[in-house]
């Protein structure tokens, strides 16, 4: 008998934290979100994020809230010497967080639940890879990255792309958060988890299109507004269009309509039109 109520009171102790902690973490990401959002952070969205200037003032709003738990929650590691800094960490914070701002749920769950750590190195960083030819040789060789998603717990990025990225057209830290919510259906294949059967054949029609498309572009020699790099496998091209998308949103619109509007029902913004309403304060 006292084995059987030892044995039901761990029972019960391991469903009481199963049940607990999660309500736990909800409840402290929306006390959050909900502190004060401190001056400087605004200062530096301003002078460091382009796409902050366009957002409406209740996007605006949002986001900060999921800045403050991000940069709470999640622990940043400076990489080969790098001092991590509350900048660093508030511009990462924020162009992740742009990616799941309308998401349902946000902030009590799907903030990248699964996410461990940020590792940030100075400058782009080398990463040993194994090749194989057509003949099927394998050799070792090496490959420099600005970033990468390692896998669900680690996202590792080049600050000096960071800084760069954006008057160079890039955004390295969307690039690596949308291959994240690639993963969130185990498979990093270009097509995130899209809610419904209709939904997912509606993208695959859309993005194998797109895909060809592009593929062919840069074939045949003509210039394109998506980066080659996403024609290089359908995982790079999600992560690449989400780049154009909040960056270059009019022209993707104007180029790429229906690719554009895949785009806008999976990640429930449409910045398109930030552009012609928002307004801040200088």
């Amino acid at each position: 008998m006292p084995a059987l109520l030892l044995a039901i009171a761990i029972a019960a102790g391991a469903l009481f934290w199963f049940l607990a902690v999660p309500w736990l973490k909800s409840r402290r990401r929306v006390a959050q979100s909900r502190q004060p959002f401190p001056p400087l952070w605004r200062d530096w969205l301003l002078a460091s994020v382009p796409v902050y200037h366009r957002l409406p003032a209740d996007v605006r709003e949002r986001l900060h809230g999921l800045i403050y738990v991000f940069v709470k929650e999640k622990s940043f590691v400076g990489c080969n010497g790098l001092e991590v800094t509350d900048r660093m960490r508030v511009i990462i914070a924020a162009n992740a967080c742009l990616l799941v701002i309308n998401r349902p749920g946000v902030p009590r769950n799907h903030l990248y639940d699964d996410l461990l750590s940020i590792l940030v190195y100075p400058t782009p960083f080398i990463v040993p890879e194994t090749f194989r030819d057509p003949a099927g040789l394998v050799s070792e060789g090496h490959r420099v990255l600005s970033g990468q998603a390692w896998d669900s717990r680690r996202i590792i990025l080049s600050w000096e792309d960071i800084e760069e990225g954006p008057g160079a057209g890039h955004n390295v830290v969307m690039h690596e958060f949308a291959h994240y919510l690639d993963m969130e259906d185990e498979t990093m294949d270009g097509a995130p988890g899209l809610g419904s059967p209709e939904a997912f054949r509606q993208w695959s029609q859309v993005f194998w299109s797109e895909y060809d498309a592009l593929r062919a572009n840069l074939g045949a020699g003509l210039p394109t507004l998506i980066d080659p790099y996403g024609a290089t496998a359908p995982a790079e091209f999600f992560a690449v269009v989400t780049e154009v998308f909040f960056g270059r949103s009019a022209e993707l619109e104007a180029q790429h309509p229906r690719l554009y509007e895949q785009l806008r029902r999976y990640y429930r913004v449409d910045p398109a039109r930030w552009q012609e309403s928002a307004t801040y304060e200088s």
